[in-house]
């Protein structure tokens, strides 16, 4: 989640704040410089760069065009909790109150970057709040500079969300060349790659390559005809690749159109698209536990059933803990994604229920219990329910 801006920043505070961290710093780091300490101070809060900070900081301290005060970073904050908590009366009164809000950015309430509430909404799949935003003003195309460069339209696609992508388009979206690419609009890229490299965006959605955001291999071809880059990662460290992988079964094909150009594809990969065969030989040929214990975690994730039983037969650690994201086991990942199959399956296998994740501390069932909220999926409680069940009755038996 990214901090709040106080309620009225300037440039002399945000100034003396980096330098008060540089001073800080140095006294671990005699090396870390000024531009390293405002960058970080830009992402805390939310920003891609410090210029974008500084930037917005200016564009509060000139007066509006009517007059009437923007409101402030922590105003913007509360607001967007209350979209991702799915509270609809405060959102309401909120914008009864102040009609700008429904256009205003501030801190994502959930994690980095700085959206506006539609794009809050299409993310927990509220679409009642969807709805409400649109019919109070929002901007069907968003300002998206502030939120890697992510537009509403994009995120329905991205989050599965064909209902609210349906009515964004309808209400007339702007379709560019990384929504056309989402789409699966051939016709449209082509059309829009016409003049060659200076068709391509200047700046790639969450800062990795176009290439990721192909859907076809005539897009995947194109792209990588203009010289895209292959493998520069986004903000997340995912690659191309792994950003197809991470479609599941849907990107298989996409993956072995990479694979047939020479990209290298993971065990980890292909058991997310849940392609058995091929991960077969690629454990066979490493012979490495480490790998099948990634290949395992991400079937997991991904809702392999089959694939996990099959993993857990040839020995994978059914406690295995990921070396990205926030270090979750096999029983976090399904307690997140409402997976209660999965659940009794890495159950019955060992799973650890009170284990806990490494960057918040969270167990499985607690993993369940804050992903209904945030991912506004009614099957985390399902698993939440039964997690909780099993670890009260194993305490009473001890």
């Amino acid at each position: 989640m990214s901090i709040a801006l106080p309620p009225r920043p300037n440039l002399d505070w945000l100034r003396k704040t980096a330098r008060q961290r540089l001073n800080e710093r140095r006294a671990t780091d005699p090396e870390i410089k000024l531009a390293d300490v405002q960058f970080a101070l830009a992402r805390e809060h939310g920003f891609s760069s410090w210029r974008s900070l500084k930037s917005h900081v200016e564009a509060l301290e000139r007066p509006s065009a009517d007059g009437t005060q923007s409101p402030t970073d922590g105003e913007v904050a509360a607001f967007l909790q209350a979209v991702g908590a799915g509270e609809v009366d405060v959102v309401r009164s909120s914008l009864d109150r102040a009609p700008s809000l429904a256009n205003a950015i501030g801190p994502h309430p959930y994690w980095g970057g700085r959206p506006q509430a539609l794009h809050v909404a299409i993310e927990t799949a509220r679409r009642d709040m969807f709805d409400l935003l649109l019919s109070s003003g929002a901007s069907v195309d968003g300002r998206n500079v502030e939120y890697e460069h992510c537009s509403p339209l994009m995120l329905t696609v991205l989050w599965k969300q064909a209902p609210m992508q349906h009515e964004l388009q309808r209400r007339g979206a702007k379709i560019g060349l990384v929504e056309a690419l989402l789409l699966e609009d051939d016709t449209l890229v082509a059309k829009l790659l016409r003049a060659g490299r200076s068709a391509l965006p200047r700046h790639n959605p969450n800062g990795g390559s176009i290439l990721a955001m192909a859907r076809t291999p005539f897009a995947i071809d194109r792209l990588l005809e203009l010289g895209v880059p292959r493998d520069i990662k986004d903000r997340w460290g995912t690659p191309p690749v792994e950003a197809f992988s991470r479609l599941g079964r849907n990107g298989l094909r996409l993956v072995q159109h990479l694979q047939g150009k020479g990209f290298e594809v993971s065990g980890r990969e292909f058991a997310r698209m849940g392609d058995r065969e091929s991960l077969e030989r690629v454990l066979e040929a490493k012979h490495d536990p480490i790998e099948l214990d990634h290949a395992f975690l991400s079937a997991a994730e991904f809702g392999h059933h089959d694939l996990v039983e099959w993993l857990l037969s040839r020995g994978a650690n059914v406690n295995a803990i990921s070396n990205i994201g926030n270090g979750w086991t096999a029983l976090h990942s399904a307690a997140w994604e409402g997976d209660l199959q999965m659940a009794k399956i890495l159950v019955a296998a060992g799973a650890d229920l009170g284990i806990r994740d490494r960057n918040h501390s969270a167990t499985p069932a607690r993993c369940a219990r804050v992903a209904i909220g945030v991912t506004h999926n009614p099957a985390c409680l399902a698993v939440a329910e039964y997690l909780d069940g099993l670890h009260n009755n194993r305490r009473e038996l001890f």
